[in-house]
């Protein structure tokens, strides 16, 4: 069951225009456009992310251990180098992020990426792999926008999945998630990197919530996703196969987080465009 509420943080997010245009800028700029929010920005401001906020509490400490203290320092200054040195660490794997992405977005379209920086091979050789069992692309990297509810978003891809005997439709998300165990790479079973020791990946309500809004705003029924986890340290990857019944109830929740959303926000973009 997903957790309320979000805890405090600055007003940012995604918005798009109904076009499917990008509308830059905070919520005060999206409301002068009449843009729409995007999943991530509605489930990060009404959801609790107990992975994320778990992270991001043990960089800080994480970084209280390691980060000398000057000569003379006070502590709420070094508390402040501390936050700043987190924050950067914070930025480094959302960069990792952006980049694995990349190398996904690379692999689903049968080209080699435009730079393969040094450590990220097997992170490659994972993705071409999973590539091999996505048989036909319908969309990648591209905005879905669900005018009946309000929202758009960019979906990492949607695609018929499986091997020459049999294809589902799945819209899939890439995560890069740490991994708890991991080993050597070893291909194995479609689609996944699987290792010679056990290993999991937590994956969390949020996840088929966030797939279930980009299904519906491409789909009028349920569909198959899939939330595919890359380990930003080692490039193992692990599959999520979530059921169109899943997707279906998932959405039932999105729905009534966006009505949250709309109130807290006092921001309905379906009403400002009648």
């Amino acid at each position: 069951m997903p957790q309320l509420i979000a805890t405090a943080q600055k007003e940012t997010g995604h918005y798009y225009l109904p076009t499917g245009e990008p509308c830059h800028g905070d919520l005060r700029q999206a409301k002068k456009q009449k843009a729409y929010p995007s999943p991530t920005t509605i489930l990060g401001a009404v959801l609790a992310r107990p992975g994320l906020d778990n992270w991001k509490q043990e960089q800080a400490i994480l970084q209280s251990l390691t980060l000398p203290k000057l000569d003379g320092e006070l502590d709420p200054d070094f508390a402040r180098r501390v936050v700043a040195a987190s924050k950067g660490e914070l930025q480094a794997a959302a960069d990792r992020g952006t980049y694995v992405h990349e190398l996904a977005e690379a692999a689903v379209g049968g080209r080699e990426p435009a730079e393969l920086r040094a450590g990220f091979e097997p992170h490659w050789e994972s993705l071409k792999y999973w590539s091999k069992f996505c048989y036909k692309v319908h969309k990648c990297e591209e905005v879905v926008v669900n005018h009946e509810e309000g929202y758009a978003g960019r979906v990492d891809l949607i695609c018929e999945w499986g091997d020459k005997h049999e294809q589902t439709t799945e819209v899939v998300d890439f995560k890069t998630r740490k991994f708890k165990k991991v080993g050597r790479l070893i291909p194995d079973m479609p689609g996944h990197a699987t290792h010679d020791e056990p290993h999991k990946v937590d994956s969390y309500d949020t996840d088929i919530i966030q797939l279930a809004a980009y299904a519906y705003a491409v789909f009028d029924e349920p569909v198959a996703a899939r939330s595919v986890y890359i380990d930003p340290a080692t490039g193992a990857l692990e599959n999520k196969l979530w059921t169109p019944e899943e997707v279906e109830e998932a959405f039932e929740i999105f729905k009534n987080v966006l009505a949250i959303w709309r109130w807290m926000k006092n921001y309905d973009p379906r009403e400002v465009r009648v």
